[in-house]
């Protein structure tokens, strides 16, 4: 009993050096005031005309590094800001309960302290996907265009499947990364973070080896199902703004039911288009370099429909391959 003591003693002081360790890393872009707590924003393509890209993360991901190739790609042609949610990678934690409605009234107060006012194109991955309908009730002046891929839906929470399974263990993930499991799983596994470039590569895999960092996702975890989905299904869509729905081809095939939730928030909007991204999963549709081209052409379409005051459907800037835009 002593040894594994002293084992288990061994393993916690160990994580603990290698987060402090991965803490004195510089941290990448801002930190902007939330109400009372700061988050990491990430903000380019400055130079360019709005409106201005938000980029939204889905649990577990630091936005700030998930969209490494579309951020690259946004800069290019409008403004585009990413951003740690308070508790989430470089971010300070915020307060409880993590909610929807908590979560975009920082973000909203976080992109005024950072001086980048609206109008806005909201772009939602997963769960980011329930935060854009939320954030656009909440500020509908302000949003202009919406870019979902693989959104959630607000009959999807953690309590359904495919992530009933999970939600037993979730819990435990903090503890795991507190002995260095974390750590270990991620040194031998692959994953969607490996997709990404450096350095958001790096930041992404030390995030994911981070107690701080499942802490956080757990308190978004606990507040899904009770508070964000219902805040999310109260919402009433997108009006006549451009909607574009991206939804992964592997998804299609291996989640029953998901194409047709996928179609459903199609209609979300009178201005919308649903594609399939080819060979993509849940998590690579963000974060593979091919399936970012094919999210950052949707992206662009949306914002030049917004900028002209064209409909998306009349907008054509799909990448090769892409397949052909269906409206509703």
């Amino acid at each position: 009993m002593t040894t594994f003591l002293g084992a288990l003693l061994a393993l916690v002081l160990w994580q603990g050096v290698l987060e402090a360790l991965g803490n004195r890393d510089p941290v990448r872009g801002q930190m902007a005031d939330a109400g009372g707590h700061r988050v990491r924003m990430i903000v380019s393509g400055t130079s360019g005309p709005g409106p201005t890209v938000i980029l939204e993360c889905g649990i577990g991901g630091s936005t700030a590094s998930s969209w490494a190739w579309e951020q690259r790609a946004v800069a290019r042609f409008a403004p585009v800001v990413s951003y740690d949610r308070a508790g989430l990678g470089a971010s300070d934690p915020g307060p409880m309960p993590r909610d929807g409605e908590r979560l975009v009234t920082e973000l909203h107060t976080a992109l005024e302290h950072a001086g980048l006012p609206p109008p806005y194109v909201f772009v939602g991955h997963s769960y980011g996907g329930l935060l854009a309908r939320i954030f656009t009730e909440k500020y509908p002046d302000q949003v202009v265009g919406v870019v979902l891929v693989e959104s959630s839906h607000p009959r999807v929470s953690p309590s359904t499947a495919p992530l009933k399974r999970y939600m037993g263990l979730l819990p435990l993930a903090p503890w795991a990364a507190r002995l260095g499991l974390m750590r270990l799983f991620i040194a031998f596994a692959r994953t969607d973070a490996d997709r990404l470039p450096e350095p958001e590569r790096r930041e992404q895999r030390n995030y994911l080896a981070s107690s701080r960092h499942w802490t956080g996702i757990v308190r978004e975890m606990e507040a899904w199902g009770p508070l964000t989905s219902p805040e999310a299904a109260k919402t009433h869509g997108f009006g006549a703004r451009p909607l574009a729905v991206l939804t992964a081809e592997l998804s299609t095939k291996h989640w029953d039911g998901w194409t047709a939730l996928q179609q459903e928030t199609a209609t979300l909007s009178s201005d919308s288009s649903h594609e399939i991204v080819p060979g993509a999963t849940h998590g690579s549709a963000v974060t593979d370099s091919a399936s970012a081209a094919f999210v950052s052409a949707a992206i662009h379409d949306v914002v030049t429909a917004a900028r002209e005051h064209r409909r998306l459907t009349d907008v054509a800037a799909k990448p090769a391959g892409g397949l052909s835009s269906t409206g509703h």
